[in-house]
């Protein structure tokens, strides 16, 4: 049976995209058919790249439940296209700014240019590009193997998420060795193309070296640090304290299942079935849309002093939101309504689709989309669960992100302002708001549904205790296997196995199917960002965790907290990373979030 991921939603957000792209080149010619740009133009033109490039991203970011291939000779026509290139560069060429800043971009997007146009790259580009089709091809054949034996067991296979289907088969079984006996016969069979995918990501990794050093680079890891504000040692040691805290803290997960349930061979294997335990089998509640989106605008206009207004969007498909500050614009975000009707389906996405830039007279206000995932009752009414909440308000911190930048260059994008390791610093921090005391109270929930609000963190927070090893030991092996000269995948897994023994807790096949990720794909050796916003978003809403979000708003020295999420130019903070195994390690045990204080008093972070 074939699956066909595209849904009617995708297929109308698919034309909506081409019709989108097909309007940027348009006015892209127009702009460029006078003849001679000026600084508008300059920011139109900048300001059109960004939306290209945010575009695919989310597409990237949506592969598995999109197949945008129609929508690639588009990323061609404004990114690979040398005529265009040429053309742009030519003008920018001629023109001068009188805006310092102006001018300094336009320089900078001259530099871009002309590097770009000599650079030795695009043979190494097509191989990688090669490498991840055959990575890709390998994985749709794995997981075509898992639906067989999902189909062999009984269990749903009108799925493109097996993982899904057979954690909630497993979860659901209740003898312990017939867990074991499925969880070894899905291993091996996820496991069965494991050395041909552990062969082409070396290769990847190979390409990556031969590119970093015709860059006069001497590893990946030297060239993926000048885009990141932390210098390679002290990066390394961030890495290995927390995976050796991970450890740690994995081991003592593996004893709370040991002891809680029956279990044969890894405790973690029937973690599924340990969670369904901790529920009771109670029902998680479903929280209405509108009453989540409510709290996290008040929790910005607490944090941040920004105000929150829904405009007409002329979509039943779309909340339009202006954020404003002090009366004057910063933005906007729509949120595309992704009814999920019961599927299973991915968390939420942000894509960022227009740059601010505000130089003089010249603005250009950022747009921002997040997609937004619900169920929809009988009555019309929406409601979403707690997972998406969770997801919601993390890509809620992205998209303000994009809005609040404080400093711009055309010639870049969004989020690509940012030192690497800050990425998910802002996002990961409204996340925690779903822990927040002022979160359930904010909704109209009965007692019973209200109790479950504290099941549902506990249970968030136990899944990510779960996941503590394989987020260290991804970021490990992503830092260790692009910091060396030769060796790939396997080489680095027992390079760490040697020093910090973490066979224990993963294996090698863990671990190869998110080199294929765009992120890795982007950014090889960077990925220790996921590491370093878990720890600075913890140790930031500790600090607010027992305040109301009143005495919140009454403290806007607060927000110079955010400083280096917004400011590119400052220097970027090593977290302790002690906060995060902390904070879910008591999350996970009780699912008590600490109680606002009524007096306001907290302390001011260090």
């Amino acid at each position: 049976m074939s699956i066909d991921p595209i849904t009617a939603p995708d297929r109308e957000s698919l034309e909506a995209l081409e019709q989108t792209l097909a309007g940027m080149m348009c006015r892209l010619e127009t702009i460029l058919s006078k003849g001679a740009l000026t600084e508008e133009g300059l920011v139109e033109i900048t300001a059109i790249y960004n939306n290209v490039a945010y575009i695919f991203l989310y597409l990237e970011a949506n592969e598995e439940h999109v197949r945008y291939d129609g929508l690639l000779p588009w990323r061609d026509a404004f990114h690979d296209n040398p005529g265009l290139d040429e053309k742009v560069l030519r003008q920018l060429v001629e023109l001068r700014c009188e805006d310092p800043e102006a001018e300094e971009s336009r320089l900078a997007y001259v530099a871009q240019l002309r590097d770009k146009a000599e650079a030795a790259g695009p043979v190494d580009d097509r191989r990688a590009v090669e490498l991840q089709e055959r990575a890709k091809a390998v994985l749709a054949e794995v997981q075509q193997a898992q639906l067989r034996f999902l189909r062999r067991v009984g269990a749903p296979t009108d799925t493109n998420n097996p993982s899904a289907v057979f954690y909630r088969l497993v979860s659901g079984t209740p003898g312990a060795s017939t867990r074991h006996k499925l969880t070894r016969v899905w291993t091996a069979t996820r496991d069965s193309r494991r050395d041909e995918l552990v062969a082409i990501v070396d290769e990847m990794v190979r390409v990556r070296r031969e590119q970093s050093h015709a860059a006069g680079h001497p590893s990946v890891i030297d060239q993926a640090l000048t885009k990141c504000g932390v210098p390679a040692d002290e990066a390394e040691a961030f890495i290995a304290r927390y995976l050796r805290q991970a450890l740690v803290s994995q081991d003592r997960l593996v004893e709370r299942v040991r002891e809680a349930i029956e279990t044969e061979g890894d405790p973690l294997e029937h973690f599924g079935f340990y969670m369904r335990q901790v529920t009771s089998g109670a029902r998680a509640p479903l929280f209405l849309l509108d009453e989540c989106l409510a709290f996290i605008f008040d929790v910005a206009r607490s944090v941040f002093g920004l105000d929150l207004r829904t405009l007409p969007s002329g979509n039943s498909h779309v909340i339009t939101v202006e954020v404003t500050a002090d009366d004057r614009p910063v933005g906007q975000i729509n949120f595309d309504l992704w009814n999920t009707a019961g599927k299973t389906v991915g968390a939420n996405h942000t894509k960022g689709l227009r740059n601010r830039t505000d130089w003089s007279n010249l603005v250009q206000h950022p747009v921002a989309y997040v997609s937004c995932r619900f169920q929809q009752d009988e009555d019309r009414t929406n409601r979403i669960t707690f997972q998406n909440v969770h997801s919601l308000f993390h890509e809620f911190g992205h998209a303000l992100n994009h809005l609040l930048i404080r400093k711009r260059i055309s010639n870049r994008s969004g989020l690509e302002y940012l030192p690497l390791e800050r990425l998910e610093h802002l996002s990961m921090f409204f996340e925690k708001w779903v822990y927040h005391p002022a979160f359930a109270r904010s909704l109209s929930l009965d007692a019973q549904d209200r109790a479950m609000v504290r099941v549902c963190q506990r249970i968030k927070a136990l899944e990510y205790q779960r996941t503590y090893v394989e987020r260290a030991v991804t970021a490990a092996l992503d830092f260790e296997v692009h910091r060396r000269d030769d060796g790939g995948l396997a080489e680095a897994y027992a390079a760490l196995e040697e020093r910090f023994g973490i066979s224990r807790h993963c294996t090698l096949g863990d671990f190869p199917m998110y080199f294929t990720w765009p992120m890795f794909q982007a950014n090889p050796g960077a990925n220790f960002a996921y590491l370093y916003g878990a720890s600075d978003s913890v140790e930031k809403f500790l600090v607010f965790e027992p305040l109301t979000l009143v005495e919140v708003a009454g403290r806007p020295e607060l927000r110079e907290m955010f400083a280096s999420s917004l400011d590119f130019s400052l220097p970027t903070a090593t977290p302790d990373s002690d906060a995060v195994f902390a904070f879910y390690d008591r999350l996970a045990a009780d699912g008590i979030s600490a109680e606002p204080v009524a007096t306001g008093e907290g302390a001011l972070p260090r």
